[in-house]
């Protein structure tokens, strides 16, 4: 697995943070979607991380977990909880997805929690008739609009 950004090789510590990501997503109990986020702030060097679940002390049932509707209203999103972890060690840090491309919902929490760059999956890597394609358009539109930088990622295989 290759990642590139711009169909260029990814540097080696954004690299590093996205395999980390990637590791912190499979500590997900959604059958259906593992997303890992890492947020690393030059800042002393502070890395926190979150992955997609329900909120501590709620029952992560293998019943809820299927049922669409109720897992929908209950997960916390894997973006939301790095920045709650991060607390206000997010100030011009770095924000790493793997996953899914950012939804609206976060990148306005992102934006407000004072991340300045985000490296994520390209919304046109998901199928155009998914909901994560349109609201990782939506994203790029607002993270660009508030001035947060957008490094969209490819995963070659081999």
């Amino acid at each position: 697995m290759k990642l590139t950004i711009d169909s260029k090789p990814m540097n080696k510590w954004d690299t590093r943070f996205c395999e980390l990501a990637k590791f912190v997503s499979d500590w997900s109990k959604d059958p259906n979607a593992k997303v890992g986020a890492v947020i690393f702030s030059k800042r002393g060097g502070d890395v926190s991380v979150g992955y997609n679940g329900f909120p501590m002390g709620v029952e992560d049932s293998a019943e809820r977990l299927q049922d669409q509707d109720m897992k929908l209203e209950l997960v916390v999103h894997a973006e939301q909880n790095a920045l709650i972890a991060a607390g206000s060690r997010t100030a011009g840090a770095t924000l790493y997805v793997w996953g899914k491309p950012v939804c609206a919902r976060c990148a306005g929490s992102i934006i407000q929690a004072g991340i300045k760059r985000v490296v994520a999956p390209n919304p046109e890597s998901v199928p155009k008739d998914s909901k994560w394609h349109e609201t990782g358009k939506v994203s790029e539109l607002i993270f660009l609009e508030a001035g947060v930088e957008v490094d969209f990622y490819s995963i070659q295989e081999g």
